[in-house]
């Protein structure tokens, strides 16, 4: 099995829909780092926001440090052989957030602060907007990765579906078609 990162295609990573995926992904969640890392205005009143609706009261002052770390390691992963597991997390990662804007009371808009700490407008759904721009991202990514054959996503997913059951597989017998094996 030759699992390769996303430069060693025939293009050059940068130059090609994967690696600027990538790229987008791991700019926005880098740059959101300095808001989640500073305990910025925004970022007290979204997780306090998120506190106070869950009942967990920790959410509102650690959470910004356990999804920024989760945002940095999905980062660098997308730049490893292992970028499949680094879209799988922006998907995990993004799928929360857009929940919360969606279900919460924490809404689609949210408040831009001056360094006073005094509302001065809205972003205008910017931030939900970017979350559903890099959940969109995340899932051409992990596609491409589990159809790639040198994907670490096809590798597992292979993996794990030839050690199921052959009844929960949905097969009656015959032959893998990708590989000739019996199944």
């Amino acid at each position: 099995m030759n699992i390769t990162t996303p430069t060693a295609t025939s293009r050059p990573a940068l130059l090609s829909l994967a690696g600027g995926l990538s790229l987008f992904i791991a700019f926005i969640f880098v740059q959101s780092l300095f808001f989640k890392f500073t305990n910025s205005y925004e970022t007290q009143f979204i997780f306090g926001t998120l506190a106070g609706w869950s009942g967990f009261t920790w959410f509102g002052a650690y959470g910004s440090y356990l999804i920024g770390t989760a945002e940095l390691i999905a980062a660098v992963l997308l730049f490893t052989r292992f970028h499949g597991v680094g879209a799988v997390m922006a998907i995990g990662i993004m799928t929360g957030a857009i929940f919360f804007h969606l279900f919460t009371p924490l809404g689609i808009v949210m408040p831009e602060f001056n360094a006073a700490g005094q509302m001065i407008g809205t972003d205008g759904g910017l931030l939900f907007g970017m979350a559903c721009l890099i959940w969109l991202s995340a899932v051409v990514l992990v596609v491409r990765d589990s159809r790639q054959p040198q994907g670490f996503l096809h590798y597992f997913l292979h993996r794990f579906l030839n050690r199921l059951p052959q009844k929960l597989q949905g097969h009656s017998g015959g032959t893998d078609t990708e590989n000739g094996d019996a199944v």
